[in-house]
């Protein structure tokens, strides 16, 4: 192969995957929320790429509802087709947001992870600034020590210095990467000590006990609403095990829930109600950082 054919081979390898898809998404802004939501979740994705699985999520959950719709009994009047309308527009808002839920489910619990192993970096990197060590020599202490995922980020932030990035700036990156109130704070903390000078080694131990603190608050939040989410779990889950449990009673009884147009109302009317309820169970049991 020529140097030629090499180069047109390399450009098309940089050409983006689902070009349209993308540059419709990102004209409207949805992108944006995504792309940070992959990076903090370390997925190796383009947006554009992700928006394409979203979309094939949405048109398989899409093509269950119209099956569903189809096979519903014909009946005439507007409640039938309001039942109907309602049922596509479940599908459609289902196929659509859930893929964006596993997605931001995954980067808060990578968050979560890098958070609660912060502190352990910082306590790291200080005990090298008071062995001799330099700042990005601490680093390298910390990326040898410590477990994923913060060892891949304090190794990229070192494979970002060595090519010949400044360190504030790597820092930053990191920062933009992992989307955490308690990087932002510690990488702002640092740049400004590495800029004007002074105790670096005490700042991070500072630090390090700030978010350790943070850290116990969460914690005992979790245990002060731990009742509450066992009763909000109870009270969903009750209704449905009852349910259950009497069509293994009585199947032919429970069985016009589902079989007349009266009792797929009554279920229509109870999984919203359901939902109204762990929505406003979520809402009350939902504090702060």
């Amino acid at each position: 192969m020529s140097v030629g054919d090499t180069q047109q081979a390399m450009a098309r390898a940089k050409v983006e995957r689902f070009e349209f898809i993308g540059r419709l998404f990102q004209s409207r802004g949805s992108s944006s929320k995504i792309e940070k939501n992959l990076v903090t979740a370390g997925l190796l994705l383009k947006p554009a790429e992700f928006m394409m699985m979203n979309l094939v999520c949405l048109a398989i959950c899409l093509l269950i509802g119209l099956l569903y719709v189809a096979n519903m009994p014909a009946y005439s009047g507007l409640f039938p087709l309001i039942k109907r309308v309602f049922a596509l527009f479940i599908a459609v808002y289902l196929g659509w947001k859930t893929p964006q839920w596993i997605l931001q489910y995954m980067a808060d619990k990578r968050r979560q992870k890098l958070e609660y192993q912060l502190a352990d970096a910082l306590t790291i990197i200080s005990s090298g600034l008071k062995g001799g060590y330099s700042f990005v020599q601490g680093l390298d202490m910390a990326a040898q020590q410590l477990e994923v995922p913060i060892k891949d980020e304090v190794a990229r932030v070192l494979r970002l210095i060595q090519l010949g990035l400044d360190t504030p700036r790597a820092l930053v990156q990191m920062s933009e990467r992992v989307n955490s109130y308690d990087y932002d704070m510690t990488v702002s903390a640092t740049n400004i000590q590495l800029t004007v000078g002074g105790n670096l080694s005490l700042l991070l131990e500072n630090i390090a006990a700030t978010i350790r603190d943070r850290i116990r608050l969460r914690r005992d939040i979790a245990v002060l609403t731990a009742q509450g989410r066992m009763s909000g779990g109870i009270l969903v889950a009750l209704p449905i095990g009852i349910g259950i449990m009497l069509f293994g009673i009585n199947g032919e009884y429970m069985s016009r829930l589902i079989t007349t147009d009266l009792g797929n109302n009554l279920l229509y009317m109870a999984a919203g109600m359901q939902g109204f309820g762990i929505y406003w169970i979520k809402k009350l049991l939902d504090f702060d950082n």
